[in-house]
């Protein structure tokens, strides 16, 4: 590319989700020119709210973590100056379950302390095993948050030593985490009752992968007053006050490579823009854009090609007068069901929210939002006639278990895989990035680093891994690889 007829910049970002703008944001508050381009008109990815009849709706999140004092996304904003600009509202407790036909549901606290009590009082002869449970995951989280905070010192030499948990537990499953402390199936499936987020069987599931996403909750769950949209808002807001661009409906198409090095690169409308750091915040699945493919090693193409994106989700939005929502919680699973489940996947478990009932502001007076959910497997996309059967199954199975919605449920809209996939930019709606196994979690997922030199990766498609708080913790892990190396 002709350098002499494009605007250059220390660093160009693709993509404006949580990850890329968190990323853009930290660099550019740390004084390096930075240019994010986004193919879509919002930004976000998968945190946008959306309005209808006074109604507010975050499409596809239903709690986050890491937003208590000391919590990732709670420092990410003391960090760029605008810790008064938003307001967590606790979520306690984190979720209610209702196993089967029980009438009785289990309320999962969103503190860890509280949820070991709980536990303990249900399975007082294993109260040790539990706390070692806790202890370990614990450890887990804060041995990838340490790599984080490090970047890739330590990692490849003396790792044992640095990061034990690590080291023992990267390629177990949870099932054979709790097969060799010999956990009743019973309080395993209370335990693990947050693996849903994950959309995996324990035999499939990533320990190092539950671990994260388990104890990312471990000191509560949250929801944004104002809608989740406020996240990359401010972000982007951050971005702008330093000094950084943002480009939207602006689709790269090629990444310029020269003397082995990113150069620069090109939108769809022709756009080009100089730089030697490049940072991917998007999916892999497409490629890479490179303009000379062969400077890709085989294998990392290889590797690549072979990982296995997680699953959708399809979802409905109502809304109900208040009356009907007494004796309803914000965030309920149901799950044991032994679902006849109208397509041809099996499913068993379905979601309930009714997040007005932590966030008044989210309906207007009198009434409240409700989303009913099922997870969807990757491949899915949900033709009409199969939104439609997913829309009639939910509202048949809740109306089951709560009579006096019946009648109550006014229908706004539905999202399958495929509108989810138009919102997000994620290929097939993937909800987490790359499904959270043993071969894909944790270290074993692709790292920020690419064999380009000055190519970077961001994203819940890299470490740690997929969530509001994991997609955040790789765009400051990326930031401070690239300030490092700058």
């Amino acid at each position: 590319m002709d350098q002499r007829l494009s605007p250059h910049f220390d660093t160009i970002i693709i993509g404006a989700g949580l990850a890329g703008l968190t990323c853009a944001a930290l660099l550019a508050k740390a004084g390096l020119r930075v240019a994010v381009l986004e193919k879509n008109s919002r930004l976000g990815g998968y945190a946008v709210s959306y309005a209808i009849k006074g109604h507010r709706f975050d499409i596809a999140v239903q709690a986050i973590g890491g937003c208590d004092t000391d919590g990732v996304i709670s420092r990410l904003f003391k960090e760029l100056g605008h810790e008064n600009r938003i307001r967590f509202l606790p979520c306690e407790p984190a979720r209610v379950y209702y196993f089967g036909n029980d009438s009785h549901p289990w309320e999962q606290s969103g503190l860890t302390p509280k949820l070991i009590d709980s536990l303990s009082a249900r399975f007082p002869e294993y109260h040790s095993a539990i706390t070692r449970c806790y202890e370990t995951w614990s450890g887990i989280l804060r041995e990838l948050e340490e790599i984080a905070q490090r970047g890739s010192d330590g990692v490849a030499f003396g790792f044992s030593r640095s990061y034990p948990m690590l080291s023992r537990y990267s390629a177990y499953t949870v099932k054979e985490f709790f097969d060799q402390l010999a956990i009743p199936e019973a309080l395993r499936s209370l335990m693990t009752s947050r693996s849903g987020y994950c959309m995996l069987p324990t035999e499939r599931l990533s320990l190092v992968g539950f671990a994260c996403t388990e104890m990312t909750y471990g000191k509560g769950a949250w929801m944004v007053e104002g809608g989740i949209e406020k996240i990359p808002g401010l972000l982007a807001k951050s971005v702008y006050e330093s000094g950084g661009m943002i480009m939207r409906r602006a689709r790269m198409v090629r990444i310029y490579t020269k003397d082995g090095a990113v150069d620069g690169v090109e939108t769809i409308k022709g756009d080009q823009l100089s730089s030697n750091c490049v940072v991917i915040a998007s999916s892999l699945k497409s490629g890479l854009f490179l303009d000379r493919p062969q400077m890709i090693p085989d294998r990392f193409t290889r590797r690549v090609a072979l990982m296995e994106p997680s699953g959708s989700y399809y979802i409905a939005y109502y809304s109900i007068p208040e009356p009907a929502a007494r004796g309803l919680h914000h965030n309920m699973e149901f799950t044991g069901l032994k679902i006849k489940h109208p397509l041809a996947f099996s499913t068993d478990a379905f979601y309930m929210l009714v997040p007005s009932l932590i966030d008044p502001s989210a309906a207007p007076p009198g009434r409240h939002c409700l989303c009913l959910s099922l997870p969807c497997p990757a491949g899915y996309s949900l033709a009409k006639d199969e939104r439609n059967a997913c829309r009639m199954f939910l509202e048949e199975s809740v109306i089951d278990r709560f009579p006096m919605l019946k009648g109550k449920m006014q229908f706004f809209f539905d999202l399958g895989p495929r509108q989810l996939e138009t919102i997000s930019g994620n290929p097939g709606g993937s909800a987490y990035g790359w499904v959270q196994t043993p071969e894909q979690s944790g270290i074993r997922r692709l790292g920020m680093k690419t064999p380009i030199s000055g190519l970077y990766l961001t994203g819940h498609w890299t470490m740690p891994g997929g969530g509001i708080a994991g997609v955040i913790t790789s765009g400051r892990l990326c930031a401070r690889m690239i300030l490092k190396d700058y």
